[in-house]
């Protein structure tokens, strides 16, 4: 996007003659003039690493009876970078009107992107358009490394660029889980191989402590479950390597279903990219597969909700990707090898998105005997409680660890 005309502090202190810079950079008209700028905060949440911050800003134009609208995004430097040198290349992205890289004090300007149709009135047809467009997303780079290394600034999901974590490294950043129960679970051996996930590991490991410690989770995680979790972290590289030997390809990330917004125009965007990274595609099309029937609920305690009937079946989904991909190279495209790396993909899956909070919410258990009690009651008889919020979780997370044990069955 080339180097910005306008600093951010002047876009944040609201000054027209910034903003009116950076539209008419944007649509290419000088002749375009804001004369007022009015911002809404909206919904923010947090990462472990960072608070982004979303700003609609309504500008005022000179000689124009409606405002126009876009959306101020504090974000990581990655997200930064993906637009500025990314997202042009990809329709279904929000147009990007200006970029600071800055770290994690990043911002972005972009269009406002209305989701007429949220994911709980998705059809069938919705599943099917949003499964074209990752096709779209993947095709591209497939199998490109080349392309992809000109993006210096582009991490590997799990492969890191210069060296491999140690356990000293570990030790440093994250002491006080490494002289508890998480490690006497994860080993050296599991964090060197682990890459870039070498942390989500050990929060993984620490999920599993605790779990173990509260007797698991009485009809979603039991003993089963937990053996095989202990198994994956202690010997990650049968897992890693199957999906190693995958074609690489560009990512989103973090394939929330949330994360697409469907306009009346049927016009289908993909939004909130802290994550992108280069990687196997499976891990995407995985990562979507298992979101698709949980709707975002952020004004309710436990923010999720497991929708009662999915608009599309896993198989579905993963058939549609697989011709989509197929149309799109040819015989380039192996879905064999694909299709039996889904499972890997589902173990990692597990362990780095689900294992990690279970650390965070039953820290605090006085004891198993109160959480085996608490796992008695009926959802209604929770609500007002310290524990209400794992209401959203327990039809979801059901179906999601018998997945994860036949994966891990699988592999």
């Amino acid at each position: 996007m080339g180097k910005p005309q306008v600093d951010v502090t002047q876009l944040l202190q609201k000054d027209t003659n910034a903003w009116t810079a950076v539209l008419r950079r944007h649509l290419r008209q000088d002749d375009v003039t804001v004369t007022a700028v009015a911002s809404t905060p909206l919904h923010n949440e947090t990462d472990k690493r960072y608070k982004p911050h979303l700003i609609r800003y309504s500008l005022t134009l000179d000689e124009h009876p409606e405002p126009v609208t876009c959306i101020g995004k504090r974000t990581n430097e990655i997200e930064a970078c993906f637009y500025r040198d990314i997202a042009p290349l990809y329709p279904f992205t929000p147009t990007c009107w200006y970029t600071h890289v800055y770290g994690h004090e990043s911002w972005v300007i972009l269009e406002d992107i209305p989701d007429h149709y949220p994911q709980a009135t998705w059809t069938t047809a919705d599943v099917q358009e949003i499964i074209q467009h990752m096709a779209g997303l993947h095709a591209p780079t497939w199998n490109q490394p080349t392309t992809l290394a000109q993006y210096d600034w582009l991490p590997h999901l799990f492969v890191p660029k210069h060296h491999h974590y140690t356990w000293d490294d570990l030790q440093e950043e994250h002491k006080l889980l490494l002289t508890k129960g998480p490690g006497s679970i994860i080993s050296e051996h599991a964090i060197y191989h682990a890459g870039r996930m070498a942390p989500a590991f050990l929060q993984a490991a620490n999920g599993l402590a605790v779990m173990r410690s509260l007797n698991g989770w009485p009809g979603i995680l039991g003993e089963s479950h937990l053996t095989a979790a202990a198994d994956l972290l202690d010997d990650p590289v049968p897992l890693l390597d199957t999906l190693k030997q995958l074609p690489t390809t560009l990512l989103h990330g973090a394939m929330h279903a949330y994360h697409w917004h469907s306009t009346l125009f049927a016009d289908y965007h993909l939004l909130d990219w802290q994550h992108v990274c280069t990687g196997p595609g499976v891990w995407d099309l995985v990562y979507f597969s298992e979101w698709v029937d949980l709707l975002h609920e952020p004004d309710q305690p436990w923010q999720w909700r497991s929708r009662d009937e999915s608009p599309c079946s896993e198989e579905t989904i993963i058939d549609s990707y697989m011709l989509a991909m197929r149309a799109r190279l040819g015989t380039e495209f192996n879905a064999r090898q694909v299709r039996q790396a889904i499972a890997a993909a589902r173990c990692l899956y597990v362990l780095t998105a689900w294992f990690p909070h279970f650390a965070t919410w039953f820290a605090e258990m006085p004891n198993a005997y109160t959480w085996q009690r608490v796992n008695r009651l009926r959802d209604q008889d929770l609500l007002g409680t310290r524990f209400e919020t794992i209401i959203g979780y327990r039809t979801h997370l059901r179906g999601v660890f018998e997945r994860f044990l036949h994966a891990y069955h699988t592999l």
